[in-house]
């Protein structure tokens, strides 16, 4: 019950824009705490419902406490005077009553980040607590793949329809590209490509059952033909249905990094051995067809868009702010200006060269640097680094279901790659289904007596 409840409300946060709403985050933040106090509280009665299992994942909690506990530090006001950021002091001067400083440029922000970041990471290790029995691995990815298809159908139908809304709600942003449930159509992107890949294994299991006879002879091949066709109708729509609204999103990077990590999933399941020459084949005819078609009839503004790509600063405001936060880390590499405050903190530092309003940097990793500094930053980073090596590992050493932890690591080259470019990874449903997908995938890359042992 507790775990169902637990998918479903990962499925519905994409519904709530994104959940990227004051009220939404932070309701989804109260809900996912209180499915670990209900998880946390039957394990401590000890009725075998639940266990946990820690050593597998130790190093990256440690590490992963660091910019925890940095970002709480941000903002108290009884740390040395010279880590407080300069703007305290200015602002002092100019004000009768007393300031409380902080490294934060925005204590009330960091707090309300660091709310955003904790759950998301106890959404990861409620995922890999659930998933380390392979069943519930399965209905996890299983249904990420549907939920995600739903929600690609419904942009679909949106954009085709020319329903210029989300819901009763008028739409404003991104009008002529498919963003489904989300404002803005990089977010989506990202979030089709990860629910691609948790549809992987269920194609693969649809040809592995329709090629108990091989193709080689005549019995065989009407077989897999016959069944394949009866079997694997529903996954290859599915396909179909999300790649298209990928290609209608327009969204360079989306494609893109999406693209990467299918290159990646396929190039290391056939180096690791687990895709066999029929099945290898079949599922590269699969995958070419669907992708050819979708792309030859809804990609032509996508082709426009990457024709357009350009990499200066007078034609890319991008690689400007890039440049304005470079300088910003070299003046401040070590304390940051606070996690979660960048659309203000930036006002400080921007000059002429920007002329759009940024609300982020469109770079993940300079965004982190330029908020918690560069220690934090790397330890985050290398914490979740460390789960996707052990599912880079689970591709060959796990026997059965080796492809969870093959999504799991296909799955972070996309949202690291696309985190270069964007802020999709900083979007609550996004981050809330990529945690979900890399906790189960990364329980899925252990060994049975991994998964099984409580300690």
């Amino acid at each position: 019950m507790l775990f169902r409840t637990f998918l479903w409300l990962i499925s519905l946060s994409p519904l709530f824009f994104g959940t990227n709403r004051p009220w939404s985050w932070s309701l989804y933040a109260l809900l996912i705490a209180c499915i670990g106090l209900v998880f946390f509280g039957t394990v401590l009665i000890k009725n075998n419902t639940y266990n946990i299992s820690i050593s597998p994942i130790k190093y990256s909690i440690f590490l992963a406490s660091i910019p925890i506990i940095w970002i709480y530090l941000q903002t108290v006001s009884w740390l040395p005077s010279e880590w407080m950021h300069p703007f305290w002091a200015l602002t002092a001067e100019q004000l009768p009553n007393r300031v409380s400083a902080a490294i934060s440029l925005s204590p009330a922000e960091s707090i309300n980040s660091l709310m955003k970041l904790l759950s998301y990471f106890l959404v990861f290790f409620l995922s890999f607590q659930f998933s380390r029995q392979s069943d519930k691995a399965t209905i996890t990815f299983n249904t990420l793949a549907y939920v995600g298809a739903a929600y690609a159908l419904y942009g679909l139908i949106a954009f085709w329809g020319d329903y210029k809304a989300l819901f009763w709600f008028e739409k404003t942003a991104y009008l002529g590209n498919v963003t489904s449930t989300f404002i803005n159509r990089n977010s989506f992107a990202t979030y089709a490509g990860l629910s691609l890949l948790c549809l992987f294994p269920l194609l693969f299991r649809r040809i592995e059952s329709s090629l108990i006879y091989g193709v080689k002879n005549y019995f065989g091949l009407q077989y897999f033909i016959e069944h394949f066709i009866i079997k694997a109708w529903l996954p290859l729509l599915m396909l179909s249905i999300i790649l298209t609204a990928l290609f209608l999103s327009h969204s360079r990077g989306g494609f893109l990094s999406s693209l990467f990590a299918i290159t990646v999933f396929l190039i290391t399941s056939l180096l690791a051995g687990k895709l066999k020459k029929g099945k290898s084949l079949l599922m590269l005819v699969a995958l070419l067809s669907i992708i050819t078609f979708s792309f030859w009839n809804s990609s032509d503004k996508l082709i426009e868009r990457m024709d357009n790509i350009q990499l200066t600063k007078e034609t890319n405001g991008r690689i400007a702010v890039y440049a304005i936060l470079n300088q910003a880390i070299a003046e401040n590499p070590w304390l940051g200006t606070g996690y979660g405050s960048f659309e203000k903190s930036f006002r400080l530092y921007r000059n002429q060269s920007i002329r759009a309003y940024y609300t982020a940097a469109h770079n993940t990793y300079l965004e982190n640097i330029f908020e918690l500094g560069i220690l934090p930053t790397l330890a985050l980073c290398i914490a979740i680094l460390l789960i996707a090596i052990r599912c880079l590992q689970g591709i060959w050493t796990r026997k059965r279901y080796w492809y969870y932890p093959a999504i799991g690591f296909s799955a972070t080259l996309l949202v690291g790659v696309h985190s270069l470019v964007d802020f999709s990874l900083q979007i609550p449903a996004v981050a809330y289904t990529y945690a979900t997908l890399l906790g189960a995938a990364f329980a899925q890359s252990l060994s049975r007596s991994q998964r099984l042992a409580n300690y």
